[in-house]
């Protein structure tokens, strides 16, 4: 049945084509090859980086004028890394591969949300949150990131008691930052793990703290402690 201006009815919409497996699995395999290619293009890169060097490289011919030879030898360095069309390259095979390859991700810890300090930028971002019973541990995740040009060396974090309203403590000799100091090269992203022991003595409740990164006075994070009551 068709409408007075000539389109078809809803009841003859292609369905069968949007949801036919076969023609899905065509496109999904499309999108693998896209991506496998650009992958081996940049593998392919950096092996000829390894084994020429950029001396190697920039042997070819260069113009007359020093300003002209300098521009000349920035231009192959940037076209031989990449520098307009990696990110994006990353970007996204990184965004099609969570996509696909959902199980393939490592395991989040619960008690982090979005945690994570940049050290380039100088911001903070998310909160530690976690839960435990007296005589658990509980165990967050927190990244450390330096999108930046510069070398940071080693980080250390550290973080001091939390506190209850009512004014309970958890010391600060349970809680444990694993590694203690993480090398943050430039351009890198590491993951610490935070965990905290609870006593048994310790009250149900909440306890609260902060995560501060020595050295770096306006970067900080909120740590909260819930202690559950004790099985029974």
């Amino acid at each position: 049945m068709e409408r007075g201006n000539g389109a078809a009815s809803g009841g003859e919409l292609p369905w069968a084509a949007v949801f036919d497996p076969a023609a899905n699995m065509r496109a999904l395999t499309g999108i693998q090859a896209e991506g496998l290619r650009a992958a081996s293009g940049l593998v392919d890169r950096f092996i000829r980086i390894a084994a020429t060097g950029l001396n190697g490289i920039e042997g070819g011919a260069e113009t007359s004028t020093g300003d002209s030879r300098g521009n000349g030898r920035q231009d192959r360095r940037a076209d031989l890394f990449g520098a307009t069309d990696i990110e994006p390259l990353l970007r996204s095979w990184l965004a099609m591969m969570e996509q696909m390859l959902p199980g393939a991700a490592p395991p989040e810890h619960d008690g982090a949300e979005g945690a994570a300090l940049d050290f380039s930028r100088s911001v903070a971002s998310g909160r530690i949150e976690l839960t435990a019973h007296p005589q658990e541990t509980a165990r967050a995740e927190v990244w450390l990131r330096n999108p930046g040009r510069a070398d940071l060396g080693p980080v250390r974090l550290r973080c001091g008691d939390l506190l209850a309203a009512d004014g309970g403590t958890v010391p600060a000799t349970t809680v444990r930052i694993d590694p203690a100091a993480v090398p943050m090269p430039a351009r890198s992203s590491r993951g610490i793990e935070l965990s905290v022991h609870v006593d048994a003595g310790v009250a149900p409740g909440w306890y609260r703290g902060m995560l501060l990164a020595q050295g770096y006075p306006e970067l900080w994070l909120p740590v909260g402690l819930r202690v559950c009551e004790p099985d029974a």
